[in-house]
Order: C-alpha cells, then structure tokens, then sequence
C-alpha cells in the first residue's frame, strides 16, 4: 500500500473517530439540558397539604393549608364539600356541619388567583372555642371536603384533598365555577 493511500485512510478514520465524540458530545449536551431542566422543576416543587386542630374545649377550631415545597403554589380551584355536595361559603358549611349558624368566625381569602409561597401557613377557618367548634371538629372528617387544584411556575398542577396524605397530579385544574369563590364569600 502506498504512502498516499494509507494517509487517505487515516485522515477517514480520523474524520470518522471525531464525528463520533461530537455525537457523544451532543448527546451528553442534551443529557446535561434534561437534567438541569429536571433540577429547576424540582427547585420550583410546591406542596400543599392541609391540616386541623383543636387543642380542648377552650380552644378555637382551625383548618390550615401549608405550602410544604420549594416553590410558590398557584391556587388555581378551590372546591369545599359537604356530604359530597358543594357549599358556597364556610357559612354554609359551618350550618350544615353543626346544625347552628356561624357567629364571630374568621376565614381566609384564598381563591382562584392566590399564590402561597414555600412555608406559608394559611388560616383558611377559625371557629371559636366553644359548643359550634366541638361540632364542627366532630363532623368535619367525616363529613367536610376541600380540595384545592394549585399549579407551579411551571404549569405542572396537583389537587391537594384534605382526605389524601399527598396531593395528586392532575393534566390541569377544572374550571372554577361557582364554588371558587368561595373564601371571597
């Protein structure tokens, strides 16, 4: 084989080893985008979870809703049930769940629109101490359902039921209807 011939084949596999590293160069590259881009969804993670209390008979009813995540929580549907039916306000709920109506009660403004930022608490309902908050502390897990469908920065949505340990995903939030207003009362 002559001198040109055998330059001629080293410079195709040459041509042929570096064609090679720059696929593997971009596949690395688009590895490297896929990662990052799965880090800052993680970094923008919002975790809603909802909770309860009422420490005695001399103590106020509250429910709360907590963003537990790392990014901002954008409340997109709030829905509260009783008995698996919608209630339009926590007036309508405090009735149906203890029998009398409310007095002297305070509740948030979370709606449609609200954004809960990473370790906010939100008072969604305080009752206060006495016979109405008793009731409704009994009834409540039995009886009362609020769901709440929130999104990230990144339209990634959840539904956050106060009968799950953890939110679900969800393709979107349902359109808001009558029953979102319904912390704006």
């Amino acid at each position: 084989m002559s001198t040109p011939d055998r330059v001629y084949r080293l410079e195709r596999l040459l041509s042929l080893v570096v064609g090679v590293a720059a696929i593997v160069a971009a596949l690395v590259a688009l590895y490297q985008a896929t990662l990052a881009r799965a880090q800052a969804r993680t970094a923008a993670w919002p975790y809603l979870g909802q909770g309860n209390s009422l420490a005695g008979y001399k103590s106020p009813y509250t429910r709360t809703v907590a963003n537990q995540g790392v990014g901002p929580a954008r409340v997109r549907h709030v829905r509260v049930e009783v008995d698996g039916r919608p209630v339009p306000t926590w007036d309508a709920a405090v009735l149906a769940l203890t029998g009398s109506a409310p007095g002297g009660y305070e509740y948030s403004e979370i709606g449609v629109g609200s954004v809960l930022s990473p370790g906010v608490v939100d008072t969604l309902l305080t009752l206060p101490s006495g016979p109405q908050a008793i009731a409704f502390w009994r009834a409540a897990p039995a009886r009362l359902t609020v769901a709440i469908c929130y999104c990230s920065v990144y339209d990634e949505c959840w539904v956050a039921e106060d009968r799950r340990a953890d939110p679900r995903p969800v393709h979107g939030c349902a359109a808001p209807g009558d029953t979102a207003a319904f912390f704006r009362q």
